[in-house]
């Protein structure tokens, strides 16, 4: 047989794989599970909008793709509403299934995900089951679970479980963008808001990212997130009016930045080796709380003792008005604390700066700035100075380093871990104390509001220029920050960045500097997607030429798509994955991110003086009160600043741009909201 036969056979027996992919509808949950059951890669099944009951497990045990997923969904987002005793149990061998726009009514703990489970995720869904249980269990690795709404909790039980297999946690679990609303105490424990992990898998690595959630009115027991596995990542979450606490009670080496804590008991810390930075705490009570151990699993002690924290660094965060703000509570027979560094941190009225009631050995105290707390304390007069660090509200209503204060570029010590500040920027030496670092970077991360999450929520992270799966400190942004010194990087095969376009158009290519890349060749993938869930394969298999550490350019056959994705296979030398930039071959720009809820109105935008030379001060009239976003672009269309992103009020506004870090040239300030915009160009000089 001659290699073109071979080659047609190949493609005709191929193609009806792609073929069979179809839009099933049906209209009871027995056709539901019949269509479940003969499912195909990239097909999407769809339950017309009504009420249901359930009374036996809707199963799913198919595979899809990462290309071509298989999804079930509602009619229209909350549509759907599933009742009775039974909901969606997903079992092994199950992968690449997306359940989407439902609200579960059902018996608690019956939406479930089992071991041998991967790449599933649950997107869009209300989940408010009644009753003793879980909302929403998870096992089996690489789920995401995203822009979901749990909400009227008022019985035993979590909102969401994360479990594993013997004593190795769930490994690369992604929950981001959901809502947590409205849960009442409970007289027992067991009723934690997000319950990651049990003791017995608290020394396996999860890593793991919980970020951009927003928790409010959630007060089941006296945990609010409690984390019980190691390797956790915790960022960009917003936990505002609740009572309970987040707590790291059993594992070890997790990371905790860029959080919002309001009106909460803030965090507490057990365990070894974790790094807390650039949290922002307000109005808490305590914002952080360094456990007192009663045990050291180091030793041999049980895994469900309270493990005397060792080598925590608590760096770079900003406290204000908290009624206590850095604390140990005393232990008949406590272990306390050994070699904690606290350092770079901003603490700004309420009470003293610490308190420490408990054993504290090898401490570190370095370059924290007090002003107008009730004294220091038990921090020592030189781990700290008295001064005014000149912190502002801005437009998102949390607080920010003003020009002149003596923060900026005045940091202590080296923090490798410190890679981003509140605002997800990038941090560059010389470093500023607490949470806020001064940048005209493209922000990423704030604090939320019920717009930006839940199952109604706009979508600003895949809108973002550029998110990935995971980094290592090494974040995304870099790759368009046109410095071949910086890179994102991650490690493991199936790790991705991902980039959004301004609009739907046509993409021809990629272009790519490789890190090292003149000592080892990198491998990859490139899709592309119209809609960013359903996915095609533009490129499979490409390899660097490992000569360069230039742009290399990929192309792909012209195709429409508003989300790039590439995916990394590692290199020739280990499984890392590491870009220095990344360029989109396209007839649209990189989109900013953008939250459109309210009508600008009748307004008018202006920046003065224009030219300018170090800042402007931007104008604007806002005819209805209204969330709105107010940014500034460079001429490439990349946001180099977030002015505004909140709620305002109708009237006149203005707020000053302050630019010293930007190079000359033109700039578009931006008043966007509800589809509309108003744009002015103002230039530096």
């Amino acid at each position: 047989m001659n290699a073109r036969i071979l080659l047609l056979l190949v493609m005709l027996y191929a193609v009806p794989a792609v073929l069979t992919a179809a839009t099933i509808n049906v209209s009871s949950l027995p056709a539901l599970q019949t269509a479940i059951n003969n499912a195909a890669p990239g097909d999407v099944i769809i339950l017309a909008n009504g009420v249901y009951s359930a009374s036996t497990d809707i199963t799913i045990s198919k595979q899809g793709t990462a290309a071509l997923p298989i999804t079930i969904q509602a009619q229209s987002i909350g549509g759907v509403e599933i009742g009775g005793t039974n909901g969606f149990n997903i079992v092994s061998p199950a992968r690449y299934i997306i359940i989407k726009g439902f609200k579960f009514t059902h018996s608690a703990s019956q939406a479930t995900m089992a071991s041998g489970t991967s790449f599933c995720r649950w997107t869009r869904n209300i989940f408010e089951t009644p009753g003793a249980g879980e909302n929403l269990s998870l096992n089996g690795n690489d789920h995401e679970v995203d822009y979901n709404t749990f909400q009227h909790k008022n019985a035993l039980g979590r909102f969401i479980t994360v479990r594993g297999t013997g004593s190795q946690i769930a490994q690369r679990i992604h929950i981001h963008h959901n809502y947590f609303f409205d849960q009442q105490p409970q007289t027992a424990n067991g009723a934690e808001t997000l319950q990651f992990g049990l003791s017995g898998y608290s020394l396996s690595s999860s890593n793991s990212i919980i970020e951009h959630n927003l928790f409010e009115a959630c007060e089941g027991e006296n945990e609010l997130i409690s984390v019980k596995a190691s390797a956790v990542t915790i960022r960009y979450n917003t936990i505002r009016n609740c009572p309970a606490q987040f707590t790291l009670r059993h594992g070890n080496f997790c990371k905790v930045y860029g959080n919002y804590f309001i009106n909460t008991p803030g965090i507490r810390i057990f365990g070894d080796d974790h790094v807390i930075f650039s949290n922002h705490f307000e109005n808490c009570n305590p914002a952080i709380n360094i456990g007192n151990g009663d045990g050291e699993v180091a030793d041999g002690d049980a895994l469900t003792v309270h493990d005397r924290p060792d080598r925590t660094v608590i760096v770079f965060n900003t406290l204000v008005n908290n009624t206590a703000n850095y604390t140990q509570s005393g232990r008949t027979g406590g272990l306390g604390a050994t070699n904690t560094t606290f350092a770079n941190n901003i603490i700004q009225g309420g009470g003293a700066a610490a308190s420490i009631a408990g054993p504290y050995t090898g401490a570190v105290w370095s370059g924290n700035i007090l002003y107008q707390t009730n004294g220091a304390g038990a921090m020592p007069a030189s781990g700290y100075t008295s001064v005014n660090p000149l912190l502002a509200r801005n437009a998102t209503g949390t607080f920010h380093l003003q020009p002149g204060s003596p923060a900026i570029g005045t940091a202590t010590g080296t923090y490798p871990a410190v890679t981003v500040d509140m605002d997800g920027q990038s941090r560059t030496s010389p470093l500023d104390k607490g949470a806020d670092e001064t940048s005209s970077a493209p922000v990423i991360a704030q604090i939320l509001s019920t717009s930006m999450v839940g199952h109604n929520g706009a979508d600003p992270a895949t809108c973002l220029p550029v998110m990935a799966s995971a980094d290592d400190g090494n974040v995304p942004g870099n790759v368009l920050d046109n410095d071949f010194n910086t890179r994102w990087s991650a490690n493991g095969d199936g790790q991705w960045i991902q980039f959004c376009l301004s609009s739907a158009s046509t993409v021809s290519g990629v272009q790519i500097a490789f890190y090292n890349g003149t000592a080892r060749t990198s491998s990859f993938d490139i899709l592309v997607s119209t809609d960013g869930v359903t996915w095609t394969t533009a490129a499979s298999n490409r390899v660097s030429s490992g000569t360069t550490l230039n742009l290399e350019t990929f192309p792909i056959t012209a195709t429409p798509a508003k989300y790039v994705r590439i995916v990394g296979h590692g290199n020739s030398v280990n499984a890392w994955n590491s870009y220095t930039e990344v360029r989109i071959q396209s007839s649209a720009l990189l989109a900013a991110r953008v939250i459109t809820e309210t009508p600008v109105g009748a307004s008018t935008l202006n920046g003065y003086p224009n030219p300018f030379h170090t800042s402007s001060t931007i104008t604007w009239f806002l005819e209805k009160e209204g969330h709105v976003q107010l940014s500034v672009y460079d001429i490439m269309g990349r946001q180099v600043a977030l002015l505004l992103n909140g709620n305002s009020k109708a009237g006149h506004h203005r707020v000053v741009f302050h630019a010293q870090k930007l190079g000359a040239g033109v700039y578009w300030i931006k008043l966007m909201g509800n589809g509309k915009s108003i744009t002015k160009k103002i230039v530096k000089e």
